[in-house]
């Protein structure tokens, strides 16, 4: 059986191709690589909250928060906020990506 070259020629041509077409994309980065980019994201959007005593985050990086404390009045920049009937009381049900930020100085009096 006599074989032909041409077509062991013409895949090594394809892969040297498909090479530099590659070379163009971007490198795939761990979270760790990147740290930089979840910054600028948790950064781009204001927190809803000033402080929060009761968060809850979930384990992505970055995390997705939200503040479980129960005020008077939600903060202005809260866009859900679910009230109480007894006793008046609200919760902002926002959720945040990134950093939750700091807790609130009174022990207990909750944030908003």
């Amino acid at each position: 059986m006599k074989r032909s070259s041409i077509p062991s020629i013409l895949l090594m041509l394809s892969l040297g191709a498909a090479l530099l077409v590659a070379d163009d994309v971007g490198a795939i980065l761990l979270p760790s690589q990147d740290k930089g980019v979840a910054d600028q994201v948790a950064m781009a959007t204001p927190r809803p909250w000033k402080c929060c005593d009761v968060t809850l985050c979930t384990r992505s990086i970055p995390p997705t928060c939200s503040c479980q404390d129960v005020v008077d009045n939600c903060a202005p920049t809260c866009e859900d906020c679910n009230g109480y009937v007894h006793p008046p009381r609200r919760v902002c049900l926002d959720r945040y990506t990134g950093d939750p930020g700091p807790r609130c100085t009174g022990a207990g009096t909750g944030g908003n």
